[in-house]
């Protein structure tokens, strides 16, 4: 494996995240919400630096990212905009690269049976490395594809994703006991977490498989 593959996976991984987190902040500090932190990966510090007056943090590893936001400075009703901010501002940035560059190589992201957005991190990086090999433009079409499943993914109305947290928020701001809400966010945690159980292992049938044929 080469290290320009990896950088490649990673710099395509970093900027996905980056784009939705950062539309987060933004979007909270415009409805008074307090951005405490921008995080980029998980792990030891890498970076701390200020980005138009939002702290953004690089962590070692860039396997995901996260918006330190003090959500309830910010009213139920008003948070829908922010939690909406990261998803649309994934799509709007994705479909302009898959439609771009449709006439460069098609890389597949996952099974044919299951939405881009569900495919797991190894089938991810192992896409992007397939096409680093295939030329820049196939790389960008893959990121496009990779943002659009992020941000269609992340609207799925299941915690921890954004849409679990807008249908809370919504269910707050229209009365809805703490009991309630809470029965909500167990039990949708529960079905995300079969969802990723579910995306890993179709991960590890496809490595699988093509480890098969190689040989």
């Amino acid at each position: 494996m080469s290290w320009r593959k990896i950088l490649t996976a990673t710099g395509v991984i970093g900027a996905t995240i980056a784009v939705h987190e950062a539309a987060h902040a933004l979007a909270a500090s415009r409805a008074g919400g307090r951005v405490r932190e921008v995080g980029i990966g998980f792990g030891p510090v890498l970076v701390r630096t200020q980005v138009r007056s939002l702290p953004v943090v690089l962590r070692a590893l860039p396997l995901g990212g996260y918006a330190h936001i003090d959500v309830e400075e910010v009213p139920p009703a008003r948070r829908v905009p922010l939690l909406l901010a990261g998803p649309l501002a994934n799509i709007l940035i994705g479909l302009p690269l898959l439609f771009g560059l449709r006439r460069h190589p098609v890389v597949d992201l996952g099974e044919a049976d299951r939405p881009v957005g569900l495919t797991g991190a190894i089938g991810t990086f192992s896409a992007l490395f397939r096409a680093a090999d295939a030329g820049p433009g196939a790389v960008g079409r893959l990121a496009g594809a990779i943002n659009v499943g992020l941000g269609v993914m992340n609207l799925m109305p299941v915690y921890p994703l954004d849409g679990g947290h807008i249908v809370n928020s919504v269910l707050e701001a229209r009365g809805a006991s703490p009991g309630a809400r809470a029965f909500f966010t167990r039990l949708t945690a529960a079905v995300f977490a079969l969802m990723v159980q579910r995306a890993m292992a179709a991960d590890l049938r496809r490595l699988a498989r093509r480890s098969a044929h190689a040989r």
